[in-house]
Parts: C-alpha cells; structure tokens; sequence
C-alpha cells in the first residue's frame, strides 16, 4: 500500500540556534521539541477532522492522524489522512486541490450520489454517470480544508511551541 500523504508540515524556527547555545543539553531541547510537536499534533488533528469535507465513507476525516517525524534539527509534524480509493488511489491531494477534467468511474460515483443527493439505488448510477460526465467537462473544486484548519489554530499552535519552549529555557537555568 502506498505511503499516506502528508499536507501540512510545522517547521520550527530558532531550533538550531537553541540547541547550538545550550550544546550540553541538546537532549533537553530535543525533547522540548519533541514535547512541543506532539501536543500540537493533538490540537491540530480534530480540526483537520472538523474541517474535513464529508464524502461517502467519511475515510478522508477518519484517517486523519499526526506523526513526529526526524530527530533533532530535522525534527517535523505532519498531519497525515491516508485516505485510499478501492484502486489505490490516495484521494486527499484531489480533494485539497481540485482535479483537471477528467472521467472518473461512474461506479466508483454510486454511494456518493445515494449518500449526499439522497438518490435510491435505481436512479444512482444514471446520476452517478451524469456527475462523471460534468467532472470530464470541469473537473473538481479545491477545497483546502486543511489551510482553514491550520488558520484556526495558528495562535494555539505557537503558544504551545512558546510554552515548551519556555519550559525547556527554565529548566536549563536550573542546572
């Protein structure tokens, strides 16, 4: 199975020289970072969910989840959705950006028609061919749920990294 795409990457500034600074205690930062990343991790991924767009399944929300990533200075957060079509394709990327026209298979359209325009079994896949038709012609929309939701917890994302940050610049104080 392919790997989850990741869509927002929280790189920290000032880390490097932090840690140059306090050179016998990059442990101490490290970890502070580590600390920092993860908490906002668990800040950021029920927004994810909250603003994810509803399709079908819900599978796009559903896989949302935070991952640390790299050690010391390469240390990153990503928020993966991980989200995969029956045929492998991982769907978030189109979803965040809108897709150029193409046709997709009208079958693959049936329980999103049911589900979100409320068509019975008879009818849907005659809708779910139309829907198809109008994606060969336009293409989708780009929805980027996912700048909305970093946006909403910007301020909180920063006052967490601050906090540890201020932790870790007490307790290197005290030694």
């Amino acid at each position: 199975m392919p790997k989850a795409e990741s869509f927002i990457d929280f790189q920290t500034e000032g880390f490097d020289e932090l840690s140059k600074r306090f050179e016998g205690s990059r442990e101490f930062v490290r970890g502070a970072l580590n600390r920092a990343l993860r908490r906002m991790g668990k800040t950021l991924v029920p927004e994810v969910k909250k603003e994810t767009p509803r399709g079908a399944t819900n599978k796009l929300a559903n896989t949302t989840i935070f991952q640390v990533i790299g050690k010391g200075e390469d240390m990153t957060m990503e928020i993966r959705q991980s989200a995969f079509s029956e045929k492998g394709f991982s769907y978030g990327a189109a979803v965040r950006t809108g897709t150029r026209p193409h046709f997709p298979p009208s079958n693959a359209l049936i329980p999103w028609v049911q589900k979100k325009l409320g068509i019975d079994a008879v009818m849907a896949p005659r809708i779910a061919f139309l829907v198809a038709r109008k994606i060969s012609r336009v293409g989708t929309v780009e929805d980027p749920y996912h700048e909305r939701a970093f946006e909403s917890k910007v301020g909180d994302l920063h006052a967490i990294y601050d906090e540890e940050m201020e932790k870790l610049a007490e307790r290197l104080i005290k030694e």
